[in-house]
């Protein structure tokens, strides 16, 4: 997960570039208004050069970089770091049952429509709104050509998300849930079908 800040001025979109593991270059278009992006897909224990792009319409004006070396693949690991910290802070909660807080959870956040703004042959936009509540994040879901799963993790105040790598040609069913923590309280979807190809 990478995080920028735009200290001066706005940008109507960035493009976020980089090689995956077999060197193919990859291009992630990024909504204007987001100061984060989750890059899936990525190798363990591999290092990536990452380029961020401010667009002002298709035009580049500005860039910054980092590298980053993904962690090592370690398939009993995960499931205990992020499970100890979880069991730890649930009894602090209930010791203080009068704490405000605890009054937060019942609020209902709702998702709007799941709206699709423009088509291409490999990649659709698409956009929400949230006419009631907040969401910390969103996730969407779908199916790619081969029919694997594939989940897009998207920032809490995004309400557009653009999907690459999409075929021509093929019906795609999109599933957006809105999140709080990690628990999924709502979700929309929609269906679409790509452009042609060339």
């Amino acid at each position: 997960q990478l995080q920028w800040s735009v200290p001066e001025g706005s940008f109507d979109s960035f493009m976020l570039q980089y090689r995956d593991a077999q060197g193919q270059p990859q291009a992630l278009p990024i909504d204007g208004g987001s100061r984060s992006v989750t890059v899936p897909g990525l190798s363990p224990s591999q290092r990536y050069r990452f380029h961020l792009y401010g667009l002002r319409g298709r035009k580049k004006i500005h860039h910054v970089s980092t590298e980053v070396m993904t962690a090592t693949y370690k398939p009993d690991e995960p499931p205990s770091p992020s499970e100890e910290p979880q069991t730890e802070a649930l009894p602090t909660e209930d010791n203080q049952p009068e704490h405000p807080q605890t009054e937060v959870p019942p609020v209902r956040a709702v998702l709007g429509e799941l709206k699709v703004s423009s088509v291409t042959p490999n990649s659709v936009q698409l956009q929400w709104s949230v006419p009631e509540g907040s969401f910390d994040s969103f996730m969407l879901q779908y199916r790619d050509a081969q029919g694997q799963p594939q989940a897009l993790p998207i920032d809490g105040g995004s309400r557009s998300v653009t999907v690459p790598g999409l075929s021509p040609s093929q019906r795609y069913r999109f599933h957006l849930y809105g999140l709080r923590g990690r628990k999924r309280t709502d979700r929309v979807s929609t269906d679409i079908v790509t452009g042609e190809g060339e």
